[in-house]
């Protein structure tokens, strides 16, 4: 049985955040992943040969928690799914208990770093280092807003003890797509994506999310 101070580590799900976010989607050789390669238990979704990437810089604002997250996704197949899946290769967060919390209750493998995130109207900008060393650093400008505020979910699928662990997501806010410009350290934890441009990027406002629904 938890002790009450492991009980109060972190919030209980489901957690529901508000804020904004950029989302690029990327494709790669699967054999060019590297380091984000899922658990081989997990099939990856591929087409001819690739695979398909979700990296989502988010900065929560408010909510359950207050955050700046970087994550990573591979696509794959989720047995009997209808809705998109990932699997969280790698994701990083600058709150202990967000971290914590994605650990224990997703099997979801946050990592402390530092970010400098800033979302406006229009922008999303954000740098991103781990242990003093620079990872990743991202610059969105926004062309056209889109007249619609979809609701949109999905599962995040992760290796577990007794098997997949998923985790259905959802997420609704104000679309906008726009140009992303990332820049990648090629030594990284994200080298896999160095030098890549990726094949759409979305930028989301007013954004309110839910994991663990």
């Amino acid at each position: 049985m938890n002790s009450e101070h492991e009980q109060a580590a972190f919030p209980c799900a489901p957690w529901q955040l508000r804020g904004a976010a950029c989302l690029s989607m990327w494709k790669l050789p699967e054999t060019a992943l590297g380091q984000l390669a899922p658990d081989p238990g997990l099939p990856i979704l591929k087409i001819a040969g690739n695979a398909f990437i979700a990296t989502i810089w988010a900065q929560y604002s408010g909510g359950t928690l207050r955050y700046d997250e970087l994550a990573v996704a591979v696509l794959v197949r989720g047995k009997g799914l209808l809705v998109p899946a990932g699997s969280v290769a790698a994701i990083w967060v600058n709150d202990a208990m967000s971290a914590e919390g994605g650990r224990r209750l997703w099997h979801i493998p946050k990592v402390l770093a530092r970010f400098e995130t800033l979302a406006s109207e229009r922008a999303f900008t954000g740098t991103m280092m781990l242990d003093d060393q620079f990872v990743a650093a991202l610059s969105f400008e926004a062309d056209a807003a889109l007249p619609v505020r979809p609701r949109m979910s999905g599962f995040v699928i992760q290796p577990g003890i007794g098997g997949p662990l998923r985790t259905r997501c959802t997420v609704k806010g104000a679309l906008c797509l726009g140009r992303a410009h990332w820049t990648i350290d090629p030594a990284g934890p994200l080298a896999a994506l160095h030098g890549r441009r990726p094949l759409l990027s979305v930028g989301l406002r007013a954004m309110d999310a839910a994991f663990g629904v």
